[in-house]
């Protein structure tokens, strides 16, 4: 039996991929930690770094990924033995332009499968640019994709979807402060610009059953619950403090390995949000 989800809303993602709202926290504590994130933006010149692997870098955002009623959430869908593959920050300025055209994470060096918790810490309405998804598209297999380095693009490598598709059947995610939209890393989505009045602020939980495949090379990824005796993944180390020398050379390291598997065949090379040079949105 589900924990908190109903057994309708369990078969509406496993044949969907994706359950859309979901409540995780209060407003007000969502809100909480949007001002955390804006703080720690005015004493940190590197804050894309929080756009991959947050957890590793604030104790505050691994707060959210050990939350007993959000794992509970996830283990509803994907079981009781958890690693958190990433915890990322996907923050949109209100000038309409930023985009995350239609992919699936799943192209790109991610585990199979993942379950990802796109958490509203604003109004994620289509006004402000909400995720997009097409139902059943994660039963498609892995579409053809190409990258580009529109600076627009939220996406690390600008990828986009170039086979064709119904666009028309695209579902919008639409969330207040504190829900979710949870989906498999195999749908087909995006998101288009922020049209205002605010910058629309999304964190993206990351959570994968022990038993996943892994990427092509190892890969690590935190134990949130329950035991692994699978043994696909390698551990991750905690935080000792928001932005420390040491959790910044953790995160360097973690990110680093993820970043030779993401880009490893790319023509740009990796963005601000992997360690490298090239500007992030």
């Amino acid at each position: 039996m589900p924990k908190i989800l109903t057994e309708a809303q369990v078969q509406a993602f496993q044949r969907d991929g994706f359950l859309s709202p979901v409540r995780a926290m209060s407003a007000q504590r969502a809100r909480h930690y949007r001002e955390r994130f804006e703080s720690l933006e005015t004493r940190a010149p590197d804050i894309k770094k929080m756009k991959t692997k947050s957890h590793l870098l604030c104790p505050w955002v691994l707060d959210i990924a050990e939350d007993p009623y959000i794992l509970d959430l996830f283990e509803d869908l994907i079981g009781p033995n958890i690693r958190c593959w990433s915890m990322a920050w996907r923050v949109k300025k209100a000038d309409g332009e930023t985009f995350a055209g239609w992919h699936q994470d799943s192209f790109y060096g991610s585990a199979v499968p993942v379950v990802l918790g796109a958490l509203a810490l604003s109004e994620c309405g289509s006004r402000q640019g909400c995720l997009r998804g097409i139902p059943g598209s994660h039963r498609w297999g892995i579409l053809r994709h190409e990258e580009t380095d529109d600076p627009r693009s939220i996406l690390a490598r600008g990828q986009y979807i170039t086979e064709p598709f119904d666009e028309s059947k695209a579902v919008d995610f639409e969330l207040r402060p504190g829900e979710m939209a949870m989906f498999d890393n195999s749908l087909v989505h995006g998101s288009a610009g922020n049209f205002g009045p605010d910058r629309r602020f999304l964190l993206l939980v990351e959570m994968l059953p022990t038993w996943a495949k892994p990427t092509k090379v190892r890969q690590p990824a935190m134990l949130m619950r329950g035991v692994d005796t699978y043994d696909n993944f390698d551990d991750e180390p905690r935080p000792d403090g928001e932005y420390t020398e040491t959790a910044l050379a953790n995160w360097s390291r973690v990110v680093g390995a993820r970043a030779k598997l993401l880009f490893e065949d790319s023509r740009y090379g990796p963005s601000e949000a992997y360690g490298g040079t090239r500007p992030a949105t």
